[in-house]
Order: structure tokens, then C-alpha cells, then sequence
């Protein structure tokens, strides 16, 4: 049966999928999807290609379903929940903000609740600037209350989240003394606040739904969903980066081994991982400023060799004579420091597709002094400092590479240090500091 829309309001729609199943499933779509209110639900390509009962509940406003119409909606969802077996609310963020909210109201049997939201009142809990801007006067007081929860409710979130372990908890502080509700809190680590893009997939929503609503005891349904999700985040490439992302900086030796694992060669959607390159430029500096050379020449070569062919294998690099032994300088956001002869100005890009016209600078070393270099039809240049622009000369200029602790800095005879401001923005610095330290790496 094709869905239909059962409720429309400016802010509320409600659609309806009748399917086989003798459950309902109930879903809350996150905000961000306004635009899309009225042609998409969470889960509609699943339920209907599993044939599966479906309420899809979506908002044209960033109201968190707080509004006059969302009681109107709760009316009708209610009557056409009447004669299943069992009725299954799902949501994610403000959607599982949503899910509970109403789980007393619906009389939701089971309640799977991604990351949920405890407020955005700013009054009642603390609140980042950006929700609680979106929390009007007619919303205050919109928390989720003691009394508004009902049924088993299984919370998956991440615990180091420091928000939405304080949500998690709170709501599971609200079932002591109470028999008729019971909360289950299932940890998915590193998958920060957007926990369904680490599990997500219709085999596994379905998965998590079979376990959540089954016979077995609440706490071995907890188990079992905890499991479930460990078993799908190890190959789910949105896991893997968000664990590269949050720890490459305190670790990247570990982070490194990852790449280097045959786990990581056997993800699937590896691009949606390697897209991100600032952090695995960032990361080659990083390791080579902790002494680990090896690893960060192998690291850059493997992204090198992944934008030019799209394959990535950092475990099996053989040397590439035409770029061995060639060093380049990365900033402190991991980009290459380059020279773009057009701007005459130095420039900070891509190692691969340097933007522009720019080339990336190297360095030779000549009569133990350091020089920086820029490389045009086979032939190097110094580059050197002029009133507002760099010149380049066959011979070496006024400016070397100096040490800088395990860094280096391009100093100028007249004491200033390149600085690299911005993608394209070049400039002079009395001191050598974040922006004017670079990481030189032999390739």
C-alpha cells in the first residue's frame, strides 16, 4: 500500500504506512529535514521494503514536536495505533527527545531512542547556545518529565557525550520507585551525538527491532542490543572515522595502526573515512613531529597514491622513485606549504591537486645552511623575500629553514617568519609560533 499523510499542519505531518506486519513501528525523524517534511519520514525505505506498519511523524520547524499541533497529531496517531500487537517508537535526537515524550501519551509498548534530548529549555537543564536559541516562549518547560514516560525504553548513546550521558541518566533516574516503566542505556562508543550514522543500515534497524520488542527480559534485551551494535559499528565506516577523529591527536601511533590494519582494509565506503584528508594530512605531521618518520612518510605517500589512483594501501607501499627523497613542509592544519608563481606569494594547499598555480616547497641544504626550494621544468629556484611579494633566484636567497624544537620555520634575514594565515594568505611574523611552524617531511 502506498503511504499516505494522515495529519498535515505547518508544522506537523503525520504519514501512514500500512503494511503486513501485526506491529507498528512509530518513528521521529531528526531536525534538519524540514525542507523534506512532506515526502520523508526515518525508516521509510525500510518499512517498505520489509512490508512493516509505519507511522512516520516529521516537523516543517525546528520545534522538537513541542507544539498545539503535535496534541491535535498525538489524537490521530492514536486511533490508527488501535488493533496491533504491539506498537515500537523510534527517534533520533529531537525525534528521540520526541519518542519519549510521548511514549505515556501513545502508550508506546517499546520506545528505541537514539541520542535523545532531555530539554532545550535553557531553564530546566544546560543547553548548547544553538538549541536554546530555538526553544520560543511557548515551548518553555518542554523537558521530558517523570510522568511522560511509559513502556521499555532502550537508550543508545555515546557515554563519553557529555550531554547525552547526563540525558540518558536523568531519564533513567526517573523509573526508581516505578514498576511500570523500565530503561535500558546501551553505550555506542565514538559515535558522538549522530548515533544511528554508526549503525545504521536496514538489515540492522530491523535487527535492533526484533531485539528490542521481544519476550526476552528487559536486561537481556540490553545485552542483546549492545552486542548487536558492537557487531554492526566495526565495519561501519562512520565509526571508524569519527573514532580516527576523535583521537589522532592524543594518539596517532594508534591511529596509524588502524589505517595500517587489515580491519580498516576490509571496511566498506572507505572514501566516506578518506574524504575528511585535513585530518590524515594533520595526522602525518603529528607523527612526525613525535619522531615517528617512518610512519608518516608511508601515511602521506598512501594518500597520495589514494587521490591519483583511489586506492588506499598504506601496509604494502613499495618506494615511488619519483617523489623518494623529496621533502615538503605541512602546517599546522596539515596542508602543504606551496609558492604560486602567479601570486608570487607563498600558499597552502593539497599535496595532490596543489590550488591554483602553486607548486609545494621543498627544501636543499648548501653549504650547511638550509634553503628552501620550489621546483619548475626540473630545475630548482630560492625562493626570496621582496617588499610585499617572494621573488625566486638560481641562487640561494634570504631565507633558510630553521629548527624550531622538531618543527622548522622559514626565516628571513630581517628576523620575520613566513606565517600561513589562511589557505591563500601568506604573511610575516616576529615570532615563530603555530602558524609559522611547519612539519618537513622527506617523502
Amino acid at each position: 500500500m502506498d503511504d499516505q499523510i494522515i495529519f498535515d499542519s505547518d508544522d506537523i505531518v503525520v504519514h501512514f504506512h500500512k503494511g503486513s506486519s501485526d506491529f507498528l513501528v512509530i518513528t521521529f525523524i531528526g531536525i534538519g529535514h524540514e525542507e523534506s517534511a512532506s515526502t520523508l519520514y526515518f525508516g521509510k525505505p525500510v518499512f517498505q521494503k520489509y512490508d512493516i506498519s509505519c507511522i512516520g511523524i516529521t516537523t516543517r520547524q525546528r520545534n522538537w514536536y513541542y507544539s498545539p499541533n503535535m496534541h491535535k497529531a498525538l489524537e490521530v496517531i492514536w486511533r490508527y495505533s488501535a488493533g496491533y500487537r504491539k506498537t515500537i517508537a523510534i527517534g533520533l535526537s529531537a525525534g528521540a527527545y520526541a519518542a519519549i515524550k510521548y511514549s505515556m501519551v501513545l502508550k508506546t509498548d517499546v520506545t528505541i531512542a537514539f541520542a535523545p534530548q532531555l530539554s532545550i529549555d535553557d531553564r530546566e537543564t544546560a543547553v548548547i547556545p544553538e538549541w536554546a536559541a530555538l526553544c520560543t516562549s511557548s515551548m518553555r518547560g518542554m523537558g521530558i518529565k517523570r510522568e511522560d514516560i511509559s513502556g521499555d525504553i532502550f537508550i543508545l548513546h555515546d557515554r563519553h557525550h557529555r550531554d547525552d550521558r547526563q540525558s540518558a541518566e536523568t531519564i533513567l533516574g526517573y523509573t526508581l520507585g516505578r514498576s511500570d516503566v523500565l530503561v535500558g542505556l546501551v553505550n555506542v562508543p565514538s559515535a558522538g551525538h549522530i548515533v544511528y550514522e554508526s549503525l545504521k543500515g536496514s538489515k540492522n534497524l530491523m535487527a535492533l527491532i526484533e531485539t528490542a520488542s521481544s519476550t526476552l527480559p528487559v536486561r537481556e534485551r540490553q545485552a542483546l542490543l549492545a552486542q548487536q551494535t558492537r557487531a554492526f559499528r566495526r565495519e561501519n565506516a562512520v565509526n571508524i572515522y569519527n573514532r580516527i577523529r576523535a583521537g589522532f591527536e592524543r594518539h596517532p601511533l594508534l591511529t596509524w595502526q588502524l589505517l595500517a590494519s587489515r580491519r580498516f582494509a576490509d571496511v566498506r565506503k572507505v572514501d566516506d573515512i578518506l574524504n575528511d584528508e585535513t585530518i590524515f594530512y594533520r595526522l602525518a605531521a603529528i607523527l612526525n613531529n613525535r619522531g615517528y618518520t617512518h610512519q608518516a612518510r608511508t601515511l602521506l605517500r598512501a594518500m597520495i597514491r589514494y587521490h591519483t589512483t583511489g586506492d588506499f594501501r598504506l601496509y604494502s607501499l613499495k618506494d615511488e622513485p619519483f617523489i623518494e627523497g623529496r621533502p615538503i613542509f605541512l602546517d599546522h592544519r596539515g596542508r602543504t606549504l606551496g609558492y604560486s608563481l602567479k601570486r608570487r606569494q607563498f600558499t597552502s594547499s593539497n599535496i595532490v591537486w596543489m590550488e591554483g598555480d602553486a607548486v609545494p616547497v621543498s627544501s636543499i641544504e648548501y653549504d650547511g645552511v638550509v634553503y628552501p626550494t620550489v621546483s619548475y621544468l626540473g630545475k630548482n629556484f630560492f625562493p626570496e623575500k621582496r617588499e610585499g611579494w617572494i621573488s625566486l633566484g638560481a641562487t640561494p636567497g634570504n631565507l633558510s629553514v630553521v629548527k624550531q624544537g622538531k618543527c622548522s620555520c622559514i626565516l628571513a634575514e630581517d628576523g620575520t617568519f613566513v606565517s600561513i594565515v589562511a589557505d591563500f594568505v601568506s604573511g610575516w611574523a616576529q615570532e615563530c609560533l603555530s602558524y609559522e611552524t611547519f612539519s618537513k617531511i622527506l617523502l
